[in-house]
């Protein structure tokens, strides 16, 4: 694995990592990478993103359970991952951040096996013509303003928007399988939070001053 950063107190900063690896049950084969960077405009306004990919190859995996009998694949998986914030300070109290992530992952098994009653994997005696395929998305948006009225003390309101798809089919363009996840079922939510913190020993002085 090799990992690198630049120097992040600079108005434009970035790094990345590496990682390869295998092992397992059939010899797996794993090459991971990552990128990330930051734009500090001022003191107030900055944005940061990172891309992540994952691509693992013959790695083992529960398939499907039928019956009495369960079934393991060796399989490809690959994913990957894109985030993106925004942050503005209106103030050194205030401020308002929106983040957006977008995940998706394929799971491609190669060959079937059946787990036997010693927990290794056999070839099994009927080939399995089940579709265990998977294609799954995972989106979110998040908009969260943030306000610290007094010491220890927030105010927040975030809201939230988050889409899902899954089926067993791949789409290989990524950006009409982000297209299609987009116009999927959405779900949002609106939330207020108040936070007060109190300090125990002021609350009792004034306490004990109010009874006297």
């Amino acid at each position: 694995s090799l990992w690198w950063e630049s120097n992040s107190a600079k108005k434009l900063s970035w790094g990345g990592n590496l990682y390869a690896g295998t092992g397992g049950v059939f010899h797996r084969k794993n090459f991971d990478w990552n990128l990330f960077g930051k734009i500090r405009f001022n003191s107030k306004f900055s944005v940061d993103g990172s891309v992540y990919a994952s691509s693992s190859h013959n790695q083992s995996g529960w398939a499907a359970k039928i019956a009495d009998t369960i079934y393991f694949s060796r399989r490809n998986v690959n994913s990957v991952e894109n985030v993106l914030s925004v942050k503005y300070n209106f103030t050194n109290k205030m401020g308002l951040t929106l983040r957006a992530r977008h995940y998706w992952s394929k799971v491609d098994p190669r060959q079937f096996y059946v787990l036997d009653m010693y927990g290794k994997l056999q070839t099994p005696n009927s080939p399995f013509t089940g579709n265990v395929k998977q294609n799954y998305n995972y989106l979110s948006v998040d908009m969260v303003y943030n306000w610290q009225f007094a010491q220890g003390s927030f105010f927040s309101i975030v809201w939230k928007d988050i889409g899902e798809s899954f089926n067993r089919e791949f789409e290989k363009n990524y950006s009409k399988n982000l297209g299609n996840t987009i116009s999927g079922n959405q779900f949002n939510s609106l939330s207020v939070r108040v936070i007060y913190f109190l300090d125990y020993l002021t609350v009792k002085r004034k306490l004990k001053k109010h009874n006297s």
